[in-house]
């Protein structure tokens, strides 16, 4: 099996039948979450062969959205299952990558290494530099597909909750974001302050 000629043909896809609908389940997404999936498991010294698992999990996990929104994970299963037999994967390897897909779907409960691996991976800009960024894609692809509320003080108070419940799982993603969370959490608060004081 080639996984070079594997993610040139899922990212071009993705290009094609994606780009310009999802403000936050994009091809850059995608490429997000497969590096630092990569980058987890090196750091983890993940073996070979489930590291060609994880990376093919993290490359096709938002595939579905290319035909659904709302239950995106199962979509994107259904389209590994019938590709990845050409690219030579066996039923095993198949199955393997089916429930670290479906492992994506919130919210986040892995039960094994690698299942903790692209779940952290998924949220991996949450305790980055990036994060107002990202997460400004997310509000407006949720506007727009959600009816969800424009109000800026709403998001805040969503994001606010989140960041406040959401946990990484591997020890690798602890060190390296749970500080940087930290930080977000701590300017997302003074903004829902900063808006508070304004409506006095």
């Amino acid at each position: 099996m080639n996984f070079t000629v594997l993610k040139k043909f899922i990212l071009s896809e993705l290009e094609e039948k994606i780009s310009g609908t999802y403000n936050y389940h994009s091809v850059a997404h995608t490429i997000d979450v497969l590096e630092s999936a990569q980058a987890i498991a090196k750091d983890l010294n993940v073996p070979s062969d489930d590291y060609l698992l994880l990376r093919t999990a993290a490359l096709l996990h938002e595939t579905g959205m290319m035909s659904v929104y709302e239950n995106h994970e199962e979509a994107s299963v259904l389209f590994m299952k019938e590709m990845l037999p050409d690219y030579g994967y066996t039923s095993h390897q198949i199955e393997g990558i089916e429930k670290l897909i479906i492992a994506t779907k919130m919210p986040h409960q892995p039960s094994t290494l690698l299942e903790s691996i692209i779940c952290d991976a998924d949220l991996d800009y949450l305790g980055r530099e990036d994060y107002f960024i990202i997460s400004h894609r997310l509000r407006l692809e949720w506007i727009h597909k959600n009816n969800y509320p424009e109000s800026l003080p709403h998001w805040y108070q969503d994001q606010y909750d989140f960041l406040q419940k959401h946990q990484y799982f591997t020890k690798v993603a602890k060190a390296k974001r749970d500080i940087g969370k930290l930080h977000n959490l701590k300017l997302v608060t003074e903004l829902i302050q900063n808006n508070a004081q304004k409506n006095l």
